[in-house]
């Protein structure tokens, strides 16, 4: 039995969203965990979506949620392939990164930026970003790099916590 269950329900309780790319190798890490996800028995609050590239999509997937978490893989030059980051996103707080969201056009935090300024829309008051470092993102593939794919229980773990629901 999950938390959720025995608090009073908000039908618009948590948003995880996926971003990257199945076809750029470990860029797909977050579509994967996506898959993953949705063969578990979520509650009906909770919504699960692979954004793809995500870009400006991201503000409208989050308007309206009480929570929002964006899985993306991240290429920092200071963690190790599979390394797990997470920050909890505040409109004052929204940090100049340079590794998230590297191959999309429009990246996760640029986007938050662009809602925040704008004021017209009602983001999460939660919201949280797992990043999973990557090994490899040269080439096509579907294909995980180990260390990155031994992420995948670790990151849905961390989503059960951070949501207190059994995944």
């Amino acid at each position: 039995m999950n938390k959720l269950s025995s608090e009073p329900q908000k039908e618009k309780y948590a948003h995880i969203i996926g971003i990257g790319n199945l076809t750029r190798l470990d860029d797909g890490i977050a579509v994967q965990i996506i898959e993953r996800l949705r063969k578990k028995n979520i509650p009906s609050n909770v919504k699960v979506t692979d954004l793809g590239t995500g870009g400006i999509d991201i503000i409208l997937a989050l308007d309206g949620w009480e929570k929002g978490i964006i899985i993306d893989a991240v290429d920092l030059d200071f963690l190790h392939p599979g390394a797990i980051v997470e920050y909890r996103v505040k409109e004052e707080n929204i940090p100049e990164v340079k590794g998230l969201s590297s191959t999309h056009g429009f990246d996760a935090i640029t986007a938050l930026k662009l809602a925040f300024s704008l004021q017209e829309y009602d983001l999460p008051s939660e919201i949280i970003i797992i990043g999973v470092q990557v090994k490899n993102l040269d080439g096509l593939g579907i294909a995980l790099s180990s260390e990155v794919e031994t992420a995948i229980p670790k990151v849905i773990q961390r989503i059960s916590e951070l949501l207190q629901i059994k995944l």
